[in-house]
């Protein structure tokens, strides 16, 4: 398999949601490695996450959403087919607690803007990383215990673009139940987009990236 995906699992894990996950799983090219997490801290568990396995591309599912079938091979395919991209990441549609679907991702068929990137919503599941780039930021990963995920995306923008895959692969559930990993503050936030705002304007600067503005008044 060409990808090492890891699933992180804390003690109030819905068991549900995470057979329904395993299921939608089935068949996907990925090597699944279920990592316990550390209560507290989602940078450290991503460290122990991506460190399982030897495949050349990374990427992590949370236990309570959902794949689409034929996800990992867009990305891969994307990846394989762009060799200077860090990674790839297909669009998103949001569900409810019984898995029917509320809506498309906010972000759903628009191109990589590393100006949009600022957000921590933005390139959510699910993406795929090459794992040699990874390396390279898995002790920063570890001092971040929130908004580890959106730190280290921006960062591997060092290393190339991400690549949209216009295509939906993720089912991502809404729900309150067992939030460890979304305990962050506006103060969290200014200090991750602090991190990675240099990285991002020096991307918009190479691909000439601009914030589109809409014409219709607010």
């Amino acid at each position: 398999m060409l990808v090492d995906t890891h699933v992180i699992l804390m003690s109030d894990s819905n068991e549900k949601w995470w057979d329904e996950c395993q299921d939608s799983l089935a068949g996907e090219p990925v090597n699944i490695h279920v990592i316990e997490g550390v209560k507290g801290h989602i940078g450290k568990g991503r460290v122990k996450g991506f460190i399982e396995g030897k495949s050349p591309y990374v990427s992590c599912v949370d236990p309570d959403d959902l794949i689409i079938p034929g996800a990992f091979e867009k990305c891969i395919e994307a990846l394989e087919d762009n060799p200077e991209a860090c990674g790839a990441y297909t669009d998103e549609l949001l569900i409810d607690e019984r898995g029917r679907t509320i809506r498309p991702g906010i972000w759903s068929g628009r191109d990589w803007n590393p100006l949009l990137q600022l957000e921590p919503q933005y390139l959510h599941h699910i993406y795929v990383m090459r794992r040699c780039f990874v390396a390279k930021h898995l002790t920063e990963l570890g001092r971040w215990p929130h908004l580890a995920e959106f730190v280290l995306k921006g960062l591997l923008v060092n290393h190339g673009p991400w690549i949209h895959v216009d295509s939906f692969g993720y089912k991502w559930r809404m729900h309150e139940e067992g939030q460890n990993h979304k305990g962050y503050s506006l103060m969290d936030v200014y200090a991750a987009r602090w991190r990675v705002i240099p990285v991002l304007q020096n991307a918009a600067r190479k691909y000439r990236a601009r914030i589109p503005v809409s014409s219709k008044a607010d």
